[in-house]
């Protein structure tokens, strides 16, 4: 290693010092992740093995102003209670019409708002119990036109 003297050996030490000082600060402690702050922990969501699909009004489908939402689930259930301790297998219902939130569903049929003549979209979302998606998000979306 070769040697580098400096004409300001205080300066060298103050920059030696508030390396260490970085490291120590980025590394959180004792590795146990104990030291680290809150705030750069980012949380991570549950997956989830559920199959969320439409069955009615179908993609492309002409319906009345009303129709009713039919949805399947396999893989998870719908639990009525929220609560942050969240299961990959448990969930509710998130309803959105035209980008728009409409209910959270307990159940998987639902009568639609009542809607203009023309094209709407509806999306639906099976979300934890704490009403934060599931990572990847279960979602599936319908295009439908309702008669004038």
């Amino acid at each position: 290693m070769r040697r580098v003297r400096s004409h300001h050996p205080g300066r060298a030490l103050a920059v030696v010092a508030l390396a260490v000082l970085g490291l120590a600060a980025c590394s959180g402690g004792g590795g146990d992740g104990a030291g680290a702050p809150a705030t750069t922990a980012v949380a991570q969501r549950p997956s989830s093995p559920a199959k969320l699909s439409i069955v009615s009004p179908r993609n492309g489908q002409t319906v009345r102003q009303r129709p009713a939402l039919r949805l399947e689930l396999r893989g998870a259930e719908i639990v009525p209670q929220t609560t942050t301790r969240v299961r990959g297998d448990q969930g509710h219902i998130h309803l959105f019409v035209d980008g728009k939130l409409v209910t959270m569903n307990y159940g998987l049929r639902e009568r639609l708002p009542q809607l203009t003549p023309g094209q709407h979209v509806v999306q639906v979302e099976f979300v934890a119990a704490d009403h934060a998606p599931f990572d990847p998000r279960v979602l599936t979306q319908a295009a439908f036109e309702v008669a004038p």
